[in-house]
């Protein structure tokens, strides 16, 4: 099932052209969503980078000033050892794959989309191309998204209303006009 579009076949707008514009920019907004997503899943990936770094380095050298303290640093660096041996096994670290190769998917179909939308937004299109388009479109969003992330992805709020922003901003940066409105 799709877990971002805020339309489907049943609820489409009269104006094909409307609702294509809607996918439009319903997959730009997926695509902000899913990049501030795997941002945020890197910052686990970096702590325990940094963390085994700290550990590693500084396990020697506090090893040889307090030696009493040995068991300490040798637990530490256990530690460290084990999350970067299981750092692939990290649900983060597949998250991050699988939202980058999904953004890098989305962000192919939006450049189709952007051109097709120009199209229409030129005429060059009738009312029944424009809905097969956009029955494309949206099934393109809906299959990418089940095949990067089959389970869906939990819904934020915080990261939704910064993900339309972002998309707000692209569109008024590349059409004038925001995500909102009929480019």
């Amino acid at each position: 099932s799709r877990h971002f579009s805020t339309a489907d076949m049943s609820d489409a707008p009269p104006d094909p052209r409307q609702a294509y514009w809607n996918e439009l920019t319903t997959c730009k907004i997926v695509a902000c969503y899913v990049k501030r997503y795997r941002d945020r899943q890197m910052v686990w990936i970096r702590a325990i980078g940094i963390f085994k770094a700290i550990v590693t380095s500084g396990t020697i050298g506090a090893w040889a000033v307090w030696k009493e303290h040995a068991f300490l640093w040798g637990t530490l660096l256990a530690a460290a050892q084990v999350l970067d041996a299981a750092k692939e096994f990290m649900p983060q670290t597949k998250n991050i794959r699988n939202a980058s190769d999904f953004v890098a998917a989305l962000e192919s179909i939006l450049i189709d989309a952007r051109f097709e939308w120009y199209e229409m937004f030129n005429g060059r299109y009738d009312a029944d191309e424009i809905m097969a388009r956009w029955r494309k479109l949206a099934k393109l969003l809906s299959e990418t998204e089940g095949k990067y992330f089959p389970e869906g992805l939990q819904r934020d709020t915080k990261r939704q209303r910064l993900a339309e922003a972002d998309a707000d901003a692209y569109f008024k940066r590349e059409y004038g006009t925001g995500s909102d409105t009929n480019g």
